[in-house]
């Protein structure tokens, strides 16, 4: 099931799986571009974390970060009082946003597979 997921979400990119990569977690997401919350779906692998919009977006596109890219994740509250968001932080100082179910469970997932 992960090659037939792993093709799914790697589909029209530049991203190939690596040999034994899995994934870890994955689920329905929004992920803040500029002003747009593009909906999509959000997968953790065993190396990349990426988001896949669906095509009723403004902005649609597949957008990727590897896991040695990420040094933290933090709880986010979207508009400031609905506490579904997560933060991810970038060895460039670049911050993603999404808004997920169960962040807590994506932070730990993200560290687990951070190492």
């Amino acid at each position: 099931m992960d090659e037939q997921e792993l093709a799914k979400i790697f589909r029209d990119t530049d991203l190939v799986p690596a040999p034994g990569e899995s994934v870890l977690h994955k689920g329905v997401a929004n992920l803040w571009a500029g002003p747009e919350a593009v909906g999509g779906r959000l997968w953790l692998t065993s190396r990349v974390l990426v988001f896949r919009s669906h095509a009723v977006n403004v902005q649609t596109g597949v957008w990727a970060w590897p896991l040695e890219e990420i040094v933290s994740t933090a709880p986010v509250n979207t508009l400031g009082i609905v506490p579904n968001g997560l933060e991810v932080v970038l060895r460039n100082g670049e911050r993603v946003r999404f808004v997920v179910r169960k962040r807590r469970a994506w932070m730990q997932a993200i560290q687990h597979a951070n190492g």
